[in-house]
Order: C-alpha cells, then sequence, then structure tokens
C-alpha cells in the first residue's frame, strides 16, 4: 500500500512537470514585438531590391513566352523587360503592405513559435552579434534563392534535361487529357 501511494505521488509529480515544461503558444503582443525588432518589413522591401535581377529574369521569361521568342532581339523588348520587372517588385511590395499579409505572418509566427522560443529569439536579436546575423540573413536567403532560380534556368535550358522534364509532365498529364 505504501509503494503505490509513493508511485502515485512520482506520477502525480512528473504529470505536474511535464504540464509545466510544456511551451506555451505564442502571444501576439510578443510576435509584433518580434516582428518589429527582427524588422521584417525592411527586410522585405531589401529582399525585393537584391531580388531585382531575378525578377528581371523572370520578366524576360514572361515575355519571351508571350512572344514565341527565344531570346530578346530589340531595344523595346529589352525595355519592356525592365517595366515588367519594376511591375513584379511593385506588385510584390503592395502584397506585403496590405493588412492581411501582416496578420498572416504574425499567425505564422504564432502557431510556429511558442512564447518562450519568442522571448529567446527577442533576448537574442536584441544583442549585436543577433542584430547582425539578422541582417546578414537576408543576404544569405537572398543569394539562396537566386542560387536555386540560377539553377532552375540552367535545367530547364539543357535540352537533355529539359526533354526529359517534359516527358516526365506529360507523362503525369496524359491521363487526364485521355478521359476528355
Amino acid at each position: 500500500m505504501h509503494k503505490t501511494i509513493s508511485k502515485l505521488f512520482i506520477s502525480f509529480c512528473l504529470v505536474i512537470t511535464v504540464q509545466n515544461t510544456e511551451a506555451s503558444p505564442a502571444q501576439i503582443k510578443s510576435v509584433k514585438e518580434l516582428i518589429k525588432l527582427s524588422e521584417l518589413e525592411n527586410v522585405l522591401h531589401t529582399s525585393l531590391d537584391e531580388m531585382q535581377p531575378t525578377l528581371d529574369a523572370e520578366a524576360e521569361n514572361i515575355l519571351l513566352r508571350i512572344l514565341g521568342k527565344q531570346r530578346l532581339t530589340t531595344t523595346e523588348e529589352h525595355l519592356a523587360v525592365i517595366e515588367l520587372g519594376q511591375l513584379l517588385k511593385q506588385t510584390s511590395s503592395k502584397m506585403f503592405a496590405r493588412p492581411e499579409t501582416l496578420q498572416a505572418i504574425e499567425q505564422i509566427y504564432t502557431e510556429t513559435l511558442s512564447e518562450e522560443e519568442v522571448q529567446a529569439y527577442l533576448k537574442f536579436l536584441r544583442t549585436p552579434e543577433g542584430k547582425s546575423i539578422n541582417q546578414k540573413n537576408l543576404k544569405i536567403n537572398t543569394n539562396v534563392f537566386q542560387y536555386m532560380n540560377n539553377l532552375s534556368q540552367k535545367t530547364l535550358a539543357d535540352p537533355e534535361q529539359s526533354l526529359q522534364l517534359k516527358e516526365q509532365l506529360l507523362s503525369i498529364i496524359k491521363p487526364l487529357i485521355q478521359d476528355e
């Protein structure tokens, strides 16, 4: 009987300990502070500036597809690419500025991080190292994105890989086309 009571007491203590060690949900006030301190808005705008070459490349791809060409041949086409690149940047910038975008980002932070993690992140961002890493993360992410985009374009430009991709795409959509 004494052993049973001891086991129950230990089990009760473990349950209480486990409940107390569970992370609490992130609070919206803390998340807002984290977003402000991490300079997310500035990061997004700077990211767009640094992604301009990628946006221009996408604008060129769009124009080439519309014109049915392999490459640009006129000054007007090159100027149109510049305008399209700016349009893509402005459109993205407007999307970032929408209140629902900020609310969605806050929701993502809230669902992903616990309050303890948010507080630890805030503590880190308040340090000189945290500020420096936060600023460098933008550059790292932009460079990785640009590398992956260039790699994707090179892959699609390779005739053998492009043909293989087309064959795989056709094999996926062929049953859909035949059913109609």
